[in-house]
C-alpha cells in the first residue's frame, strides 16, 4: 500500500495544488494522479477552478463517485478566492476523501494562492503540499520570456512537472533542464509524457507533501477558532510563510494580468465540419493562448468530442458527455473579439475547402 495511505491518521488531509500556464497539461497530469489514487485504494477529492463560466476540465475529469467542487467564473487567487477556503474545509470534513487536488486556472498566481492557503482556519484541518507547477516543455521558455505570470508559476514551484517531453528532442530537453534552475533553483523537476511523470505519481506526491509539511513547521500554530466562524474572514488576516518570495508584493501585477486576459464562451450546438473546425483552431491568432470545449461533427452528430488547443498543439478525442447543453467552445487570451469568433465558428458548419482538408505538416 502507498505511503500516502496513512496520512489521514493525523487528522489533517493533504491538499495538492496544481498550477501552470494555459495549455500546459494540468488536467492531463491531474487525470494520471486521480487514476493512480484509485489504483491505490485512496479516495481523492477534487476542486477545479475555471476562469470562464463553464468547467470544461471538470466535465473532462468527472467520474461517478468522485468528490468534486467546481469554482467557475473567476480565479481562486482573486475573484473566486473567497470560495477557496470553504471549499477545502468542506472536502477535509468528508469521510470519503483521503486527499484533495486543487487544479487552479492557468492564470492563477501561486504567490496569492499561498496567501490563501495559509489561512489559520486551514492549518488544523489540512496540510498543503508543495506547489506543483506543470509546464509545457515545448513552449515554456518562450512563454516565460514574454509573460511574467508564466515565469512566476515556475519561480514559486516546489515541484515542476516538465510535461510533453515526447514533443521535444533530447537536446531541447537537456537545455530545458539547465534553464529551469535559473528561475527555480530548489524545485524538483519531474519529466513527464502525456501527464505521467517518468518517476511515477507516488514519487511526485510524496516529494510535494514533504515540502508542504516542512513549510508548515515554520508557521506558528494558530489560536483556536470556532468552526462556525466564516472562513471568509481569514482572507483579511496577515499570513506569513517560508518561501523565497513575498506573496503580497505581486498582487497588483497579477491584477494587470487578469485585466489583459479574457475568456469568451460560445455555443457549439450545431455539428461542424471537422476539417474546417481544425483549420479554424490552427489559424487562431497568437493572442489566443488556449481553446477547449465539446463539439460534434456533421459525419456523426450524435458522437461528442472534447478538444484541447494551444498554439502548435491540437487534440480531439471522443468523450462521453451526458449534457448536450455543454456543447461549447471556450477561448482564453488577449484582445478577444466575441463577434468575430462566433462568425468564424458559424462558417465551420459549412463544407471545408481543399486547403482546409490538408493534413498539417507538423
Amino acid at each position: 500500500m502507498s505511503m500516502l495511505a496513512h496520512k489521514r491518521t493525523d487528522q489533517r488531509i493533504p491538499v495538492y495544488v496544481l498550477v501552470g500556464f494555459l495549455g500546459s497539461g494540468k488536467t492531463t497530469v491531474l487525470g494520471e494522479m486521480l487514476g493512480w489514487c484509485v489504483e491505490q485504494g485512496l479516495k481523492p477529492g477534487l476542486i477545479i477552478n475555471e476562469f470562464g463560466d463553464v468547467s470544461i476540465d471538470g466535465e473532462a475529469l468527472r467520474d461517478e463517485g468522485l468528490a468534486m467542487t467546481e469554482l467557475t467564473d473567476g480565479c481562486v487567487c482573486c475573484t473566486a478566492g473567497e470560495e477557496l477556503v470553504p471549499a477545502i474545509l468542506e472536502m477535509a470534513r468528508r469521510p470519503d476523501v483521503d486527499l484533495v487536488f486543487l487544479e487552479a486556472t492557468g492564470l492563477a498566481d501561486p504567490a496569492d494562492m499561498l496567501d490563501e492557503l495559509t489561512a489559520p482556519f486551514l492549518w488544523q484541518k489540512v496540510v498543503v503540499g508543495g506547489i506543483i507547477s506543470v509546464m509545457d516543455s515545448k513552449r515554456i521558455i518562450e512563454l516565460a520570456g514574454n509573460l511574467e505570470l508564466a515565469r512566476k508559476q515556475i519561480e514559486f514551484a516546489d515541484v515542476l512537472v516538465m510535461n510533453k517531453c515526447d514533443l521535444i528532442d533530447p537536446e531541447w530537453r537537456q537545455a530545458l533542464l539547465e534553464w529551469v534552475p535559473r528561475y527555480a533553483p530548489k524545485a524538483q523537476v519531474f519529466p513527464a509524457v502525456e501527464g505521467l511523470p517518468e518517476e511515477g505519481v507516488e514519487a511526485l506526491l510524496l516529494h510535494a507533501l514533504h515540502l508542504g509539511e516542512k513549510r508548515l513547521e515554520h508557521i506558528p500554530a494558530p489560536q483556536h477558532q470556532e468552526e462556525h466562524e466564516r472562513t471568509h474572514d481569514a482572507h483579511e488576516h496577515h499570513h506569513e510563510h517560508e518561501h523565497e518570495h513575498d506573496a503580497h508584493e505581486h498582487h497588483h501585477e497579477h491584477g494587470h494580468a487578469h485585466e489583459s486576459l479574457h475568456t469568451v464562451g460560445l455555443p457549439l450546438d450545431q455539428p461542424v465540419e471537422r476539417a474546417r473546425f481544425e483549420h479554424f483552431l490552427r489559424e487562431l491568432p497568437e493572442e489566443i493562448y488556449r481553446a477547449k470545449g465539446f463539439v460534434t461533427f456533421v459525419d456523426d452528430p450524435q458522437a461528442i468530442h472534447v478538444f484541447q488547443f494551444t498554439p502548435g498543439f491540437l487534440r480531439i478525442r471522443p468523450f462521453k458527455l451526458q449534457r448536450r447543453d455543454l456543447l461549447r467552445a471556450v477561448f482564453i487570451g488577449q484582445n478577444l473579439e466575441k463577434a468575430g469568433l462566433a462568425e468564424q465558428l458559424q462558417t465551420c458548419t459549412q463544407p471545408a475547402t481543399p486547403e482546409q482538408t490538408k493534413i498539417p505538416s507538423n
